[in-house]
């Protein structure tokens, strides 16, 4: 929780915390607990992690896939290669 403060994943105002990243992030990290993935893959996802704290790209799943959407298309083309090799 620490982490996720001194990042955009949560926020207070008031006595209400606002905390939608930080259940999309807790739902990554129990998917890749599940998957057992190779640990190159594990650093992308955490990459693409830190991306969707910054409000680079969004990350939801469908199908049991985590989906990645670039918020800038300029990013896009830095950064597909990471996402598509998921």
């Amino acid at each position: 929780m620490k982490f996720l403060r001194t990042t955009k994943a949560v926020a207070q105002v008031d006595n209400i915390v606002y905390a939608e990243k930080a259940f999309v992030i807790n739902q990554i990290m129990r998917f890749l607990g599940k998957k057992k993935l190779p640990e190159d893959q594990f650093i992308k996802v955490l990459a693409l992690v830190n991306k969707y704290v910054n409000d680079e790209i969004t990350l939801f799943f469908q199908d049991d896939n985590i989906i990645v959407e670039f918020i800038d298309e300029e990013e896009e083309s830095n950064d597909d290669v990471l996402a598509s090799s998921l």
